[in-house]
């Protein structure tokens, strides 16, 4: 089972945006942790479906930590983040 990392932010309206660096336009968001996880697994779910086997492999965390211009272009300031795994439902 294939695993991406989630990158989860607090959005500007209070709620929890989450955020997949090696899935453009990938996100979800929701009103606490828990819900910004459990919409994170059904945008990755969906993102799956429309591509099919398209999706970018997952990189390593230190890889990620590295690209400083996704960093940067999303406002993810990763000592304020939270990083968690999400794992593909199919």
């Amino acid at each position: 089972m294939a695993h991406y990392i989630a990158i989860i932010v607090p959005a500007d309206n209070g709620n929890w945006r989450v955020l997949f660096p090696d899935i453009a336009g990938c996100e979800a968001q929701g009103f606490n942790l828990d819900e910004a996880r459990m919409a994170a697994v059904h945008a990755l779910d969906k993102r799956l479906k429309e591509n099919g086997t398209g999706l970018q492999r997952p990189r390593d965390l230190s890889d990620i930590e590295r690209d400083e211009e996704w960093l940067s272009r999303n406002g993810v300031d990763l000592s304020k983040a939270i990083v968690t795994m999400v794992s593909l439902i199919a």
